[in-house]
Order: structure tokens, then C-alpha cells, then sequence
């Protein structure tokens, strides 16, 4: 089975239509990698799909989300970035305020984080849509910004 009949198997199991545009947007996302922007997306799908439009873009990445097969992360300054969900695997977010730079988190300390603030508070995070905003090792040996 390829990767984009198995992309449109998933699809269909979480009681969404597989359009070609829905087709074309996740087998992007999943052959890109990575944490990718809508404008990312927008370029590499419509060399598959000519007549592909933005706003198509947007409205099949709001949906492969609520099917649960695209993460979304807002960093807070940078836009919105996707990256394809494994369901099987945690994947946080490191985002430097500074440059913009996107570190996945490793799973073993979203698990024991997840762990500490079901201990500390009673509530159950989603790894999948943990994103932690700070400065990364980079910019702060550059001295653009102190963590205080």
C-alpha cells in the first residue's frame, strides 16, 4: 500500500472524505516533514494540484486536525506551523522566541512532565499540542536575550 492510499485509509477510518485536495495537502505534509507553514504547504501542494487555492489550504488543515492526523502549534510570534501527528508518539514543542527555531521535544520528558502535572494538579496535558516559548542555547551564547 502507498503512502498516500494509506494517508486516504486513515482519513476514511475517522469519518472524513478523501478529496483530491485533502490527498495531495497530507501526503505534503507528510513527505516534507517537519513543523510546516501554511505558505510552506501552499507552495509544494500546488505544483501537485495546480488549481489549488490558500484558502483550501487552510480549511483541509483545520480538518486533518479535528481528525486528529495534523498537529498545529502557535509559537506566538512566528505563524501557525503543521506537522503530521503520529499517534503512537508524544511530540512537544521547543520554540525560540528569538530566532523563530522549532525543537521537537523528546517523548521520555513529555511523558515525565505530563506525569509531574497530573501529580502536582489533577490535569491530564496533550502531548501532542505541547509547545514550550523560551530562548534556545543559541541566542542566548549570542547574548540576544537572558532568561531571567
Amino acid at each position: 500500500m502507498s503512502c498516500g492510499e494509506k494517508l486516504a485509509e486513515e482519513i476514511r477510518g475517522k469519518g472524513f472524505r478523501v478529496t483530491p485536495q485533502r490527498g495531495v495537502i497530507l501526503e505534503t505534509i507528510a513527505h516534507m516533514g517537519g513543523h510546516l507553514s501554511v505558505p510552506e504547504v501552499f507552495s509544494a501542494a500546488r505544483d501537485r494540484l495546480p488549481g489549488l487555492n490558500i484558502t483550501t489550504i487552510y480549511r483541509t488543515l483545520e480538518t486533518l486536525h479535528r481528525a486528529g492526523m495534523v498537529d498545529l502549534f502557535y509559537s506566538g510570534s512566528g505563524p501557525t506551523r503543521f506537522a503530521l501527528r503520529d499517534p503512537d508518539q508524544a511530540h512537544g514543542h521547543l520554540v525560540c522566541s528569538e530566532c523563530e527555531q522549532v525543537m521537537d521535544i523528546d517523548e521520555s520528558l513529555i511523558a515525565h512532565l505530563a506525569e509531574e502535572v497530573v501529580r502536582e494538579t489533577g490535569f491530564s496535558i496533550d502531548p501532542h499540542h505541547l509547545t514550550l516559548v523560551g530562548v534556545c542555547d543559541d541566542c542566548l551564547s549570542e547574548g540576544k536575550r537572558r532568561i531571567s
